[in-house]
């Protein structure tokens, strides 16, 4: 979310509007964040009015009345305050373009990697979705479960975690922002991959889901998705893409960890 849209909620908190009479999730966050401004966002995409992620009269007005008629919305509605505050963390380091200076290295490559005790110069697709459960969560230490291994992220999430897959029936419907996305080298290395076997792979934070497929930020990837990138990454990854779908082990739901 933009700086600009934080700086506007901020200013307008207890001029425009109290915190108190705005609906949930809005009335529980901290106005000056951006997991509010992205709240805001969601909930104007559900009233149909522009979703600039800016609490002004406009969309105070659109609160009041009944949310617009569904259409295939460009990105999901009913996203949890865990997973807006991880796409948050996420989407401010994509924002800052981070790249590497050297190999696997910089002062925000390292930050990463540091969090998991891992030394410059280690891959770090892992460490940076570990990084943003930190950052998202407000740990000094990072979760157990977390790893510098993409394929080690789904796996070492264990049997608790809300967990989808290629294989399951409808698995499109059931990819949610905010989810963790894990994926091997080619498709017999991800489906041993699920079934407990170690390989090397790739990850990132789905930020966004629609009919076209699941929107992710990456880290250690570049335009061309290398899992062997110079910085963080926007990417859109299609259904329709057998290649892509093939590779997947799956995606899971960090907040249920």
């Amino acid at each position: 979310m933009s700086d600009a849209a934080v700086a506007y909620n901020s200013s307008k908190a207890g001029v425009l509007w109290q915190v108190t009479d705005l609906p949930l999730p809005l009335r529980s966050l901290d106005p000056s964040t951006p997991v509010f401004a992205a709240a805001v966002r969601t909930l104007q995409a559900q009233h149909g009015v522009p979703a600039d992620g800016k609490l002004g009269p406009g969309t105070l007005a659109a609160f009041r009345e009944p949310p617009a008629p569904a259409a295939p919305p460009a990105a999901p509605l009913n996203v949890t305050e865990a997973a807006l505050a991880l796409i948050a963390a996420a989407t401010a380091e994509a924002n800052k373009g981070v790249r590497e200076v050297g190999k696997n290295a910089g002062p925000d490559v390292e930050k990463y990697l540091h969090c998991l005790g891992m030394t410059k110069g280690s891959p770090w697709c892992a460490a940076f979705v570990s990084w943003c459960v930190m950052s998202s969560r407000g740990l000094a230490k990072s979760p157990k479960w977390c790893s510098g291994s993409a394929v080690s992220l789904f796996q070492m999430s264990g049997h608790r975690a809300v967990k989808v897959t290629p294989l399951d029936v409808d698995f499109k419907t059931k990819v949610k922002p905010g989810y963790i996305w894990s994926r091997a080298q080619n498709p017999a290395a991800a489906d041993a991959a699920r079934r407990g076997s170690w390989c090397q792979g790739h990850t990132g934070i789905v930020v966004a889901v629609d009919a076209v497929g699941f929107h992710t930020i990456e880290g250690n990837t570049n335009a061309a998705g290398s899992r062997e990138g110079d910085g963080v990454y926007r990417k859109t990854h299609k259904w329709s893409d057998a290649e892509i779908i093939g590779k997947t082990v799956g995606w899971f739901d960090p907040a249920t960890v």
